[in-house]
């Protein structure tokens, strides 16, 4: 039978020293990877809006104006979208602290009750990853709008407005049920 002879050098010392060393700095770049994604996503945020300030046109888009410009707000709703979608696969990450991802949540919520974004996503939606469609399709059930026969999304069911409100603050969804 083999015995373990366990000794502390100077060299095992140094060594086990070297390797929680490695492990900080790991965890430390890991820290650095996830603020330069917030930076960057909140870059590309400040960009869309800067674009608003500098066309109002856009701005209108965002506020469910109804004489705007097609082609314009197809673009425009098309980069907050892929932006959302790109904000959405961080959250399924992990590269988000809990308020981060809920904030970020809440903004694509907010984005998905505007008209002319779900009319976009009728459109556009089935472009984008299968888990993407399946948050923002949830949130649009959850907010009362239902799909129609081609799978897009249709009129808001009669559902009272206190359930989206509720689910919006976490509530779980046996509370729900009540």
């Amino acid at each position: 039978m083999l015995e373990w002879e366990w000794k502390i050098t100077l060299d095992n010392l140094i060594a086990f020293a070297g390797l929680l060393f490695i492990g900080y700095q790991m965890r430390d770049g890991n820290k650095q990877q996830k603020m330069g994604s917030h930076i960057r996503l909140y870059a590309i945020n400040r960009e869309l809006i800067a674009l608003g300030f500098s066309n109002p046109e856009l701005f209108e888009i965002l506020t469910d104006g109804k004489e705007i410009n097609s082609t314009l707000a197809r673009r425009y709703l098309q980069l907050w979208l892929n932006q959302l979608c790109l904000v959405d696969a961080f959250r399924r990450s992990g590269a988000f602290e809990k308020e981060v991802a809920e904030s970020f949540e809440t903004d694509l919520r907010d984005m998905l009750l505007l008209r002319n974004m779900r009319r976009h996503w009728n459109e556009f939606g089935k472009y984008y990853p299968a888990s993407f469609q399946e948050t923002v399709n949830a949130i649009l059930h959850e907010a009362g709008y239902q799909q129609d026969a081609t799978g897009g999304v249709g009129t808001k069911r009669s559902i009272p407005g206190a359930r989206f409100f509720r689910i919006l603050r976490g509530a779980s969804s046996r509370s729900l049920r009540q």
